[in-house]
Formats: structure tokens, sequence, C-alpha cells
């Protein structure tokens, strides 16, 4: 059986994403700074973070992964791991949610549509 997490927008000031992790673990997780560039948004034409220069844009991306290379993201639960795959592993966070599914093996729900409250299921 594969475990069904859900991705919202957070609720905190300073996250940009808040992952409800179901049963068995029945947590959260928030992560992302909000504020600060990712892949998705360097490679968004309608985002203020957009690098129209592909050679830039890769040095960003590579730029991050040096300063992050050791930071755990072989832990489903690790902001870490939620950052380097959802945020830096495809240009769109679509193509991050389906990263961190495949390394994982997971299923999430994209609802960023909605802000995550506290003590919401």
């Amino acid at each position: 059986m594969t475990d069904t997490f859900y991705l919202y927008k957070s609720g905190r000031k300073d996250k940009k994403f808040a992952m409800r992790m179901g049963e068995p673990y029945n947590h959260l997780h928030n992560f992302g700074s909000r504020g600060m560039r990712d892949r998705t948004l360097i490679n968004n034409k309608k985002s203020r973070f957009y690098i129209e220069d592909d050679k830039e844009r890769k040095r960003i991306i590579q730029g991050y992964k040096n300063r992050h290379r050791t930071d755990n993201i072989d832990d489903v639960h690790a902001p870490g791991a939620l950052s380097w795959f959802i945020l830096w592993d495809g240009d769109t966070l679509e193509e991050g949610i389906k990263a961190y599914e495949k390394r994982f093996k997971v299923n999430v729900i994209d609802k960023t549509d909605i802000v995550y409250k506290k003590n919401m299921k």
C-alpha cells in the first residue's frame, strides 16, 4: 500500500508549503523559505524570481545543490528532502511532486490552492 500525503500552502508566514502526512504518521512538515527563490520560481515567467537565461538558471540550481549536498534527502520526513525534490528537482511544482513521489514511492495530492490551517485533516 502506498502512503498518501497532501501538499498545501503553508499557514506559517515563513514557509511556502506544508506536507500533511496521514496514517500511519499523522503529522505535518512545513518547508521552503517564503520569499526565497527555488527552481519552480526561476523557471516561471510570471514569477518575480524568473531568470530568462538558461545558463544562469542552471548555475543557480547547481549552487543550491552544492550548498545542500549534506542535507538529509533520504528521509521522506526531512524538510531538506521535501525542498530538494519538490522545489529543486523539477522546473514546475508538478514535476517536483512527481520526483518526490518517485523517490519515496508515495502519492502526493496537490492541494496548494488551500492554505493549511491548524487542526485540518
